[in-house]
């Protein structure tokens, strides 16, 4: 019971946030879904962009706030262990970061050059290839929000600030840089948060990357890289155990819960 009244509390709290990102980015994607112009191309990929930067940006800033800072002392008076509490924010933000990410589902479905019509169907299983890409999108997300979640707790074992924030850094960067570097192994070159109709994207945590090879393959299944897939599961189930312990310690935990 206690969950499901937290479960609602978060929801009232960042449903306007993510319900605007939402539209905007329906809205962006369905325009460019009726006007292929180069102009609106790089408008439809800077509202997508600029999206994909603020959202994680808002999350950090919400845990930052909850389990760093602890300006929402109210919550850790509740009878849920913290890690329970961040597992009930985390549910939040995965659905709402979903609900964002299906927005850009139109353009690749509906569009008559998008990726389904243009790669898709063509390949040798149309099913593997959107199966692949909606779970690589999907295992990316509890990936980065436990290692943003690790992060933090790990940083709040530092008493001076400067050693807190550093610990915030490297934790973040190493790990994102380490999955970056393997996802883009082996292409000749490649974006960030941007998609190409040459591969299917892959992730680094919360980080879109779109490798591409030395030549376009004829089947767009060859792009697929089951191994993103796996090290952001792999992130997820690590960073989220150890951060959880972490979390439940004395640093976190009120006596009595």
């Amino acid at each position: 019971m206690v969950y499901l009244h937290q479960f609602k509390l978060e929801c009232r709290k960042h449903s306007a946030v993510f319900a605007i990102f939402t539209v905007l980015s329906g809205l962006a994607n369905l325009y460019f879904l009726l006007d292929h112009g180069q102009d609106i191309a790089f408008v439809f990929l800077l509202v997508n962009m600029v999206i994909g930067i603020l959202l994680p940006v808002y999350i950090y800033m919400d845990y930052y706030r909850e389990f760093f800072t602890g300006t929402m002392p109210i919550n850790h008076m509740l009878p849920l262990r913290t890690s329970a509490l961040f597992g009930v924010k985390s549910a939040v933000f995965m659905l709402g970061l979903t609900a964002v990410w299906s927005t850009t589902l139109l353009d690749v479905f509906l569009n008559p050059e998008g990726l389904y019509q243009t790669r898709v169907i063509h390949s040798s299983s149309p099913l593997l290839g959107m199966t692949y890409f909606i779970l690589s999108k999907l295992c990316s997300l509890p990936a980065g929000l436990a290692l943003i979640g690790l992060a933090l707790a790990a940083a709040k074992r530092f008493r001076k600030p400067a050693l807190s924030h550093l610990c915030i850094a490297a934790f973040i960067l190493i790990t994102v840089g380490i999955q970056f570097a393997l996802v883009v192994r082996g292409s000749t070159h490649w974006s960030i948060g941007s998609s190409s109709a040459a591969s299917f994207k892959q992730y680094a945590n919360l980080l879109t990357v779109s490798p591409v090879g030395r030549e376009q393959p004829a089947n767009i299944n060859e792009t697929i890289n089951w191994l993103s897939v796996g090290m952001n599961l792999l992130v997820a189930l690590l960073a989220g155990a150890i951060g959880s312990a972490l979390l439940n310690g004395r640093k976190y935990e009120l006596h009595g819960k």
